[in-house]
């Protein structure tokens, strides 16, 4: 069992958790749905989902508490839930386990025999009901995940298979979710016995690393080496029943979201496997994986045999192994002929795995480079946003005097932690209500939703923030000051307002999706005019603000409604072509009085339009500043010398050419026109044609 005092807290820390954002929904009826949000949000963390959606429903001897749909419809997961409200970790007896998992498995069934017929088709349980009514002769696999904030004794729950459907459960417990959440890699270890599982062993060739130090240019010595690693081939349905036993878990360590079959590598994949399937081990790359360790047996000299893996991961390959699943799955595709080479690395040292899996990933000769995304919040970005909410005041609201902070929550449980260490929590709360806390899947959320990309936010908190955070890491290094931290709070207070508005239009479901898509639809129909600083200023949003948000909503729920008769809304929504008929049909229009508060463009004088993470930082703003003041005929000279000399590239005269013209008119150049201007200020300075010293000065400190 876990450290009691540590698993206590993170109960208590848990239970804080959900009465702040029951606080904020100001919904306290219902906070068993933010209990299964919240554990939500962990299975996906933990690689036992990709993303789910709450559908609370319960009537006689059924009950459910939301679900994950595959996006092949083939697997359903369904939630149940039993929350107490408890200030103490209580146990759960066995008995109410299993008559729980009862419950959502009898939903199950209603379901298959047109439940969703018995149900108002504007509740969110009519989609799920519908949905596997439609897709009953498709869906084979149904997984019921128990959550509970308390605590079960081991219980074996054995699979079921009733009406052809097969019934799988796990429970998943404040301990279990205690230990996922503290493990360093938020996951539960995968251990494979290939023989139970799959009937096969792998023959493979041993390579024994020893380490090796180094030493570099300044002395440091440099550990390189210690590992084995194991060369063999994996039969296709192999490699079929892994991924289909553990699906993205196997994953975890890589962009885990497979990608449907696009691009040409891809095709070429799918092309293989269905056309030449004997060709796929000579056409293909195989897959780079990485293991704790490995069991063996028949070991002699380089040669041996694989008969278990603990901490199995695919490191590089994860196109190829999904498209070996769903050529099965979909097509009915035999794997017989289907081979895959792999390389297994095993390190001495498992501390180092996060420095190494990386290197593995970028070096991997494979069809498609994966592109690992740091899904923490420990990076510079986030600590930046956490130092700003411990000390930028908020303005007073309109017609009090007490100023406040927003805090941002980086890292689960530090609101109640750092509030149980105050002497006064009074006090506490005082400075930062409960009102203004906020983390970073809310961050991601907000962030994207005024990006008008309401359908990445409708898949899902994990979902919407490692979206973000792609997005951060191509947008390049981002250190957020003052100004985009104000502009988020404004954001936060925007979308806050605008959920408050949904639910007070007492709309029967798809509460979340209609607040993504009335965000992103303001954002869009004023062109990202509203102004910001202004609710900043003002910690509220205006009555015209208001207003607009209130006919958007309900046109939002209209289509939702009228227009998706017969598809699942929340799955819908999720979809990039459900924000563009959105965005083409609604054809709404601003009201004169909001019409009359944007930001009005050309007017130096006026508050600028918020580009969030594109926003220029404080380094940035310096350059901008600093390239306006080289005069506009040294940029049309270096565009004539640029274009003559063929010293710069044709899109680099036409930039200078721009910058020449924003000079000559004393326009702002954009952060991305500017570091572009050093570029091509450094050039003309290396180069010896530009002498000027405002021009050379800035190369010096910029470069």
């Amino acid at each position: 069992m876990a450290n009691n005092i540590e698993l206590v807290k993170f109960y208590k820390d848990l239970s804080q958790e959900i009465i702040n954002k029951a606080t904020l929904e100001e919904t306290e009826e219902f906070r068993e749905n933010i209990f299964t949000q919240i554990y939500i949000d962990y299975l996906c963390e933990a690689a036992e989902i990709e993303d789910g959606n709450i559908a609370y429903h319960e009537a006689r001897g059924i009950k459910v508490n939301g679900y994950s749909i595959a996006e092949d419809e083939t697997y359903i997961a369904l939630f149940v839930s039993i929350y107490k409200n408890s200030p103490d970790v209580y146990s759960v007896p066995p008995s109410d386990v299993l008559a729980m998992v009862n419950r959502a498995k009898n939903f199950y069934l209603k379901s298959m025999n047109k439940y969703h017929l018995e149900v108002e088709e504007a509740y969110g349980v009519f989609d799920l009901a519908k949905t596997i009514y439609d897709y009953r002769d498709k869906i084979n696999e149904v997984k019921i995940i128990l959550m509970t904030n308390g605590t079960v004794r081991n219980m074996n729950l054995p699979p079921i298979e009733e009406d052809g459907i097969s019934f799988m459960a796990s429970v998943w417990d404040v301990e279990r979710i205690y230990r996922v959440s503290t493990s360093g890699s938020a996951r539960e270890k995968i251990e494979i016995d290939l023989e139970s599982l799959t009937g096969k062993a792998l023959s493979a060739i041993k390579i024994n690393v020893p380490e090796c130090k180094k030493y570099d240019a300044d002395g440091n010595s440099i550990i390189s080496g210690g590992y084995v690693t194991y060369l063999t081939i994996i039969p296709g349905d192999v490699l079929f029943t892994i991924y289909k036993a553990y699906d993205a878990r196997l994953l975890e360590k890589n962009v885990r979201a497979f990608l449907q079959v696009r691009g040409n590598v891809n095709k070429g994949i799918k092309s293989t496997i269905t056309n030449t399937p004997e060709m796929f081990l000579a056409y293909n790359n195989g897959i780079s994986a990485t293991a704790e360790s490995v069991s063996l047996r028949n070991e002699t000299n380089e040669q041996c045999v694989i008969t278990g893996l603990k901490d199995f991961q695919i490191v590089n390959g994860g196109q190829t192994t999904a498209s070996i699943y769903n050529a099965c799955i979909k097509n009915q595709q035999p794997l017989d002929k289907i081979f895959v080479q792999a390389k297994i690395t095993v390190l001495n040292n498992q501390e180092q795995m996060d420095v190494v899996v990386p290197q593995i990933s970028a070096c991997a000769n494979t069809q498609n480079k994966v592109q690992l995304a740091d899904f923490s919040a420990n990076d510079e970005f986030h600590q930046s946003i956490e130092r700003l909410s411990r000390t930028v005041w908020a303005p007073a609201k309109t017609g009090g005097e007490q100023q406040t902070k927003w805090f941002y929550e980086r890292a689960r449980g530090q609101y109640a932690d750092i509030r149980s260490r105050e002497k006064s929590s009074k006090y506490f709360d005082s400075i930062y209500p409960k009102t203004q806390y906020f983390d970073k899947l809310d961050l991601g959320r907000y962030e994207n939703a005024w990006e008008q990309l309401p359908y990445i936010t409708s898949k899902g908190g994990q979902a919407c923030f490692r979206d973000f955070t792609l997005r951060l890491k191509e947008r390049g290094k981002f250190e957020p000051d003052q100004d985009y931290y104000q502009n988020l709070i404004a954001k936060t207070i925007l979308y806050r307002k605008v959920r408050a508005i949904v639910k007070s239009q007492r709309f029967q479901g798809f509460w979340a999706n209609i607040a993504d898509y009335t965000v992103a639809y303001i954002s869009y129909i004023s062109g990202q005019r509203i102004d910001l600083q202004k609710i900043w200023r003002n910690q509220d949003t205006t009555e015209a603000f208001d207003k607009q948000a209130e006919i958007v909503a309900n046109a939002v729920y209209k289509y939702l409604i009228d227009e998706c008769s017969g598809m699942n809304v929340t799955q819908w929504c999720k979809k990039e072509k459900c924000w563009n008929t959105i965005r083409e049909n609604l054809n709404i229009s601003l009201s004169p009085e909001l019409e009359n508060e944007l930001i009005q463009l050309g007017n130096r004088t006026t508050t600028s339009v918020s580009q969030g993470i594109y926003s220029a930082n404080s380094k940035e703003k310096q350059l901008i500043e600093a390239i306006q003041k080289v005069d506009y005929s040294v940029w049309f000279s270096i565009s004539s010398w640029g274009k003559e000399t063929r010293n710069l590239k044709p899109f680099q005269n036409g930039i200078a050419f721009t910058l020449g013209k924003y000079a000559r008119s004393q326009k702002e150049p954009s952060r991305k026109q500017a570091n572009q201007g050093l570029v091509i200020l450094q050039t003309a300075v290396e180069k010896g044609f530009v002498t000027d010293d405002i021009a050379k000065d800035i190369v010096k400190s910029f470069s």
